[in-house]
């Protein structure tokens, strides 16, 4: 399947120049017509390194590269965001500063739904019939024959008008507001307090349900809560909570089904029976924090379903002491068999952390201050320092970190864990591509085994790294030397560059579904100086070391292995040898880099015009063959002239060879051929010395 450049341009949101330079500058011939056809690998691999080739070109012209918007017509990928990483994302977006992540794991929250059909009031405003009887009986008893003359109304002789007014009466009655016969009415009690407040009363039937919270104290929200939880359906559950009487139904009906029950606005229940109750038990996450302030443990949950925190019930598990500790036992696990855990200590807090803490300490108050007068410029600023402040995070915190850098930035950034395992990498592989797509780079490294047996790289997970790599320009594997440290850099073109330091293996280890094992590894934001600057450049100098080898290897195979005609494909093949990868590591003082790269371009440049060379004279050679056999008879004009186009398409493309004897010799060969001349034999030939009368018109 082919795409015309001009639509290409459209869906990219990209000009068609710009295009033409991305695709020329990694060997594929393009010129700029917009009726140029694209073949589909050709498109795919547009479309998967165009936003690195953009950013390129700003750092080539210090333009500071930013994460943009995406726009109408960009290219997106599917973000599988891993439902840990949601979890430990809202809760660190509804933690304090002075809060710390301990760890989470799933909850079994029970509730029941207990079914009733009641008898119940609802106020109805009086009608203007209903305003001048109940005015009339509030000053007097009165018959149905004095009511109807002080009306006008002839009830003695008057069929109709009895009718009108006996209807009226009969429907206070039914509601209970008025007593008595046509003889003497009056008003009830009930109907004197409705006749000064204008309303009546109108009574019905209805079911309806009311949801009861059996692990915390969730009452007002209760049905708007759970009904809205991912809950499974219990055959056997507890009972415990349930309403026992009319008056326990009267104050969950008040606060969930006030249509029902709600005094305030005279809705009344009047009488019910229970007509059955189902259990669930919903499936969410809880989150325990601890706030280094008043060292106090909080708990938030999470659910997946609604992709948020719910308040409610994390007010509700807040208040469960001994379930809060229940769940921090059953995070910790103090084991031989782990180098990171969380544990209990007694261990005196350092110099740093608490001088860090008393920070945190002090923006909380700032921020607190800031929402009582609604400062919403002073938050955000506070929050920018706080960014800042951050220095030391454990495992959980990292993976929020680490998800700001994939959200917010498209600069280098560089992975550098000992070992690549499946479950992590699968898991962050998408975060990978969503930054490759919009220009930034990604740099892993991973350590080769100090023995034999060990296997440093799971062979499902590097195959998954392989593919990106051959994919994405801008995407960079390498081995180094046996090592055990883990780091994470941003290298940002515009300044302030990142370092993080500490023991969490990015690459081996992800925060999993932590029912007993949460482990907590830690990483610590460090100063970038000439310590840290040496440290990348040694890393930085082996991978492009790397690929400059593999781009001279690549090279010298395309050289080895020529085929007996070259085509096209192999022109391009030798044109993209470097594989553009080489770019980030042109000009950057590596030792001998530059020299190496020098030599391979003026190889690739001798060598690549020698095969184009070799090209042109064969397809000059078969244009020849073509021609001497035309020239053995007469051709048509139109078979002539798309041979000579043919070739002209030929010179024009490789006009360095123009001088060629051989496309000299094929040139006269095409131009000499012989063609019909139709014009002689072509019947109702009009004579040109024939004179055409013409009438002028009067």
């Amino acid at each position: 399947m082919t795409k015309r450049l001009s639509k290409i341009a459209r869906e990219l949101n990209i000009g068609i120049s710009t295009i033409a330079e991305c695709l020329n500058s990694n060997g594929y011939e393009c010129e700029e017509n917009p009726n140029k056809k694209i073949q589909e690998d050709v498109i795919d691999f547009l479309k998967n390194n165009i936003s690195a080739y953009l950013a390129d070109k700003k750092t080539a012209y210090n333009i500071p590269t930013q994460s943009k918007p995406a726009k109408k017509n960009e290219i997106k990928t599917t973000e599988q965001i891993p439902l840990e990483l949601k979890v430990i994302d809202a809760a660190s977006k509804n933690k304090k500063l002075i809060e710390r992540i301990i760890g989470f794991t799933d909850f079994d929250w029970h509730y029941t739904v207990a079914k009733f059909e009641g008898t119940c009031s609802q106020p109805v405003d009086f009608n203007l019939f209903d305003e001048v009887l109940c005015d009339l009986l509030l000053t007097s008893l009165m018959s149905a024959k004095e009511i109807g003359d002080i009306l006008g109304l002839d009830i003695l002789t008057d069929p109709a008008e009895k009718e009108i007014l006996l209807s009226a009466i009969n429907e206070l009655k039914r509601d209970e507001m008025i007593d008595g016969d046509e003889s003497i009415y009056w008003l009830t009690n009930v109907g004197i307090e409705y006749a000064k407040n204008g309303v009546k009363f109108s009574t019905f039937t209805r079911k309806f349900d009311l949801y009861v919270d059996t692990i915390g104290d969730v009452k007002e929200k209760a049905k708007e809560v759970f009904s809205n939880l991912r809950s499974e359906k219990q055959i056997s559950f507890k009972r415990d909570n349930l309403p026992q009487n009319l008056e326990d139904v009267k104050l969950l009906a008040e606060v969930q089904a006030p249509e029902i029950h709600f005094p305030k606005k005279k809705f009344f229940l009047q009488d019910c029976n229970p007509i059955g109750v189902e259990g669930y038990v919903a499936k969410v996450w809880v989150v325990l924090l601890e706030n280094f302030r008043d060292n106090t443990t909080r708990a938030l949950v999470y659910d997946e379903k609604q992709d948020k925190i719910i308040d409610s019930l994390s007010e509700a598990f807040d208040k469960l002491e001994d379930e809060k500790q229940n769940l921090l036992e059953k995070l910790v696990k103090v084991s031989e068999n782990e180098d990171f855990v969380v544990v209990f200590t007694d261990e005196q807090k350092q110099d740093e952390q608490i001088a860090i803490e008393n920070d945190l300490i002090q923006k909380q108050e700032e921020v607190e201050t800031a929402i009582e007068t609604k400062d919403v410029e002073k938050i955000k600023e506070i929050e920018k320092e706080v960014v800042a402040i951050k220095r030391h995070f454990n495992s959980l915190e990292f993976e929020v970190e680490l998800k700001r850098l994939f959200d917010q930035t498209a600069n280098d950034l560089w992975i550098i864990s000992p070992w690549i395992k499946k479950y992590a990498t699968f898991r962050r592989i998408p975060f990978f591509e969503k930054y490759l797509l919009k220009g930034g780079r990604i740099f892993i490294a991973y350590s080769a085994p100090e023995n034999e047996t060990d296997v440093m790289a799971d062979e499902e997970a590097f195959n998954k790294l392989l593919e990106l790599e051959k994919k994405y320009q801008n995407f960079y594997l390498n081995q180094l030397p046996a090592f055990h440290y883990k780091r994470v850099w941003l290298r940002n073109n515009g300044g302030n560059n990142l370092y993080y330091t500490g023991s969490y293996n990015i690459l081996s280890f992800f925060v999993k579904q932590g029912l007993q094992n949460v482990r907590q590894e830690e990483m610590t934001k460090l100063d970038w100086d000439e310590e840290k600057e040496i440290a990348y450049t040694e890393i930085f100098t082996q991978f492009g070391v790397k690929y400059l080898h593999r781009a001279v290897e690549d090279f010298d195979t395309l050289s080895t292995n020529v085929p007996q005609t070259i085509d096209k494909a192999f022109l391009q093949k030798v044109k993209a040898s470097d594989c553009g990868k080489l770019k980030p590591f042109i000009n950057q003082g590596i030792d001998v880099f530059d020299e190496k790269y020098q030599q391979l371009q003026d190889a690739k440049e001798e060598k690549l015009r020698m095969y184009r060379e070799q090209y042109v004279k064969s397809e000059t050679k078969n244009y020849k063959a073509e021609a001497l056999e035309s020239s053995k008879r007469t051709i048509s004009l139109d078979k002539k002239r798309n041979i000579q186009g043919r070739l002209n398409t030929l010179l024009n493309e490789f006009s360095e060879f123009s001088e060629l004897s051989e496309l000299q010799e094929v040139t006269a060969l095409i131009r000499n051929l012989k063609v019909y001349d139709f014009g002689k034999n072509k019947p109702n030939t009009p004579n040109n010395n024939k004179k055409i009368k013409i009438k002028k018109r009067k």
